[in-house]
């Protein structure tokens, strides 16, 4: 469903078209709510990436590159084909980039700020970044792969904020029932890449 259908269906279960910022607020958050519910491969956003020169370590703004950044699922070095042939870099805590050893590690990269700093065991420019993206949420450009396939979870959860937001408990409590419901429906279809 696009962002004005998801609307049209909660107002069809509030009958509150006067709510209309309150509204589009709780579909707006249920969608992120939705897609913050696991980590589905649905969700992963690849990217290649290409560095001035080429080096050991390399910093990466990737909060600037990919603005609805969610998590890293795998960052791989690339030549100068953009081939996907090089190591995976292991994405690590600050704590982890020594050894045992006290040695610093290669072929690393550990998050600083809005930087991710990586360290290879060869120079290289290139890389292939694979991450877990938000979904868009701005009403022109609204774009939920939930929102398309399993729509009612979005609805329902949307429907249970706004009457909980006008104090309209017995509802909220009964809608909490079906975006349970719709949850189960929703981790059988996002977890699943290839049916049975």
């Amino acid at each position: 469903m696009t962002f004005n259908e998801l609307l049209e269906e909660v107002y069809a279960l509030t009958n509150r078209r006067d709510l209309v910022a309150e509204t589009k607020g709780a579909v707006k958050a249920a969608t992120l709510k939705a897609h913050r519910t696991d980590y589905y491969s649905k969700d992963i956003f690849e990217t290649g990436i290409s560095f001035d020169t080429s080096e050991y370590r390399q910093s990466l703004d990737y909060i600037n590159l990919i603005s609805n950044f969610r998590a890293f699922k795998y960052l791989r070095l690339s030549d100068d084909n953009a081939t996907d042939s090089g190591p995976f870099i292991e994405v690590v805590t600050p704590e982890e980039v020594l050894d045992s050893y006290g040695i610093n590690r290669t072929n690393i990269a550990y998050v600083a700020g809005r930087a991710l700093e990586i360290r290879a065991s060869v120079t290289f420019s290139k890389a292939l970044l694979g991450c877990y993206v938000l979904p868009i949420i701005r009403e022109e450009d609204y774009s939920s792969w939930i929102a398309e396939q399993c729509p009612y979870y979005i609805v329902y959860e949307a429907a249970r904020v706004v009457f909980k937001a006008i104090g309209y408990d017995e509802q909220a409590n009964t809608f909490n029932g079906l975006v349970a419901e719709e949850y189960m429906l929703l981790k059988m279809t996002g977890l699943t890449d290839v049916g049975y």
